[in-house]
């Protein structure tokens, strides 16, 4: 009798003590969660009393960080882009940001030779710290007054293309950490010297194409889903954020104005988990954030997130996560577009990864974002983020089938074949998640502090 005593009070005790430090930990997360939505709020402030709250409603801003590989799609990807903005009746202002002493010479080159395009040439100093923007400067020797974007400084063209040579150092490493420069040093600190900023910002990846697909019909390559994108966004003022509907694609050689491109094949099938996404993102809950490769917004917004994320969390791989977080919680009004898709590529099913130990690329792709958003779940709690991110499977997939079952037919005639075709793929995706969610909880990111690593 006295041993059964001594165990309930024992697991009376242990279970008290679990219990406080859960709600601790919560605590501590909303904390967190509530300073940086206080600092997103003071920063958006500053930049609309700095500017007067105006801005250049004739240019469109894009910014892109770039690193190895880039070059098999930036010399698409930019001018078609640029294309697109023109199409709208708007110049373009893109910045290119070249990770961590990243460079493509032949790229650059192609572009200045692009008519109504000024490409300008810029450099960062050392970068002190991790989080830490580097300053900016028009020359190599990084002498002189560092450089601020001008509304002047147009020499007739229409477009300008902003190349960023960020050097190499022990603090440069990852596309968060070339976005800190600049957002934290060009954009904001432009904008304190003067500088309109564009009343639009686009941020997208390097391989990003924003194309139409409606009602899940076929994706015309040659179609703008940026002037959707636009047109929507200036008719419902309301709206702070839009982002695009993601959709897979596999990438294959291809040959573009004589030079070598790689372009998404969209006949080809795309692996399980990946197709699950495609069906899923920006249609339920936890499957709600804003693409990297594709979201629209007011300048000032995007600005102050990107600038508090990347001085706060030098270590987050998944920037579009964090920032669809902090933006719901700071009021700030979203939505996906779903009749516009951005184009993400994936590996094949049979592509392996580099390396000693050869692994399955696409479920290693799969892998580096669920680690991103264990280090989130850390960071803000599981309460605070999933409604926009998780890696559980949307209740409603059950409550309401048929509505599944549509999305996931697209353009197929169903048929028994087609049907266990899916469900298969299915199956694979949700046995593979399985596994990938247990071994993320052994390495989630870590998103803050001296030894973060936001690089791969």
């Amino acid at each position: 009798m006295i041993f059964t005593n001594i165990k309930q009070v024992v697991t009376s005790s242990l279970l008290t003590n679990h219990l406080e430090e859960k709600v601790s930990l919560r605590e501590k997360q909303n904390r967190r969660l509530r300073a940086d939505v206080e600092s997103v709020l003071s920063c958006r402030e500053w930049i609309k009393t700095i500017s007067n709250n105006t801005f250049d409603s004739t240019r469109i801003l894009g910014v892109v960080a770039a690193g190895k590989g880039a070059e098999n799609y930036l010399p698409y990807t930019i001018p078609k882009l640029i294309t697109q903005i023109s199409e709208i009746g708007m110049m373009a202002d893109i910045v290119i940001g070249l990770n961590n002493g990243f460079e493509c010479h032949s790229v650059i080159e192609r572009f200045s030779f692009i008519s109504h395009v000024q490409v300008i040439h810029l450099y960062t100093d050392d970068k002190l710290g991790n989080n830490i923007p580097a300053k900016i400067f028009n020359n190599i020797k990084c002498e002189g007054e560092p450089y601020y974007l001008s509304n002047i400084d147009y020499q007739n063209s229409q477009h300008r293309i902003f190349f960023v040579h960020q050097k190499e150092g022990e603090h440069t490493a990852g596309k968060i950490r070339v976005l800190g420069d600049i957002y934290g040093s060009l954009l904001l600190r432009s904008i304190e010297n003067g500088w309109i900023s564009p009343a639009i910002l686009v941020a997208f990846d390097a391989e990003s194409q924003f194309l139409v697909e409606q009602n899940n019909a076929f994706i015309d390559p040659e179609s703008n889903g940026l002037m959707l994108m636009v047109n929507k966004f200036k008719n419902e003022p309301e709206i702070d954020i839009l982002g695009t509907r993601n959709k897979f694609a596999v990438y294959q050689k291809s040959i573009v104005d004589g030079m070598k491109v790689l372009l998404p094949n969209f006949s080809e099938e795309i692996p399980p988990l990946q197709f699950f996404l495609d069906a899923v993102h920006g249609r339920y809950i936890g499957y709600q954030w804003m693409p990297g490769g594709g979201t629209l917004g007011k300048t000032d917004v995007l600005i102050s997130l990107l600038v508090i994320i990347s001085q706060r969390y030098p270590g987050t791989r998944s920037e579009d996560s964090h920032l669809t977080i902090l933006a719901k919680h700071t009021g700030f009004i979203g939505k996906i577009f779903l009749d516009v898709v951005s184009i993400n590529r994936t590996p094949s099913f049979t592509d392996m990864t580099i390396g000693e130990k050869q692994k399955n690329a696409w479920i290693e792709q799969i892998f580096r974002w669920t680690t991103g958003y264990q280090g989130l779940k850390l960071c803000y709690g599981v309460h605070n983020i999933k409604s926009i991110i998780s890696n559980n499977i949307p209740l409603s997939i059950f409550t309401e089938p048929v509505k599944f079952l549509k999305i996931l037919k697209g353009r197929d005639k169903m048929n028994i074949k087609i049907v266990f075709k899916k469900v298969k793929t299915l199956v694979i995706a949700f046995l593979t998640s399985q596994n990938i969610k247990k071994k993320s909880l052994e390495k989630p990111d870590i998103l803050q502090g001296s030894k973060t690593k936001a690089s791969w």
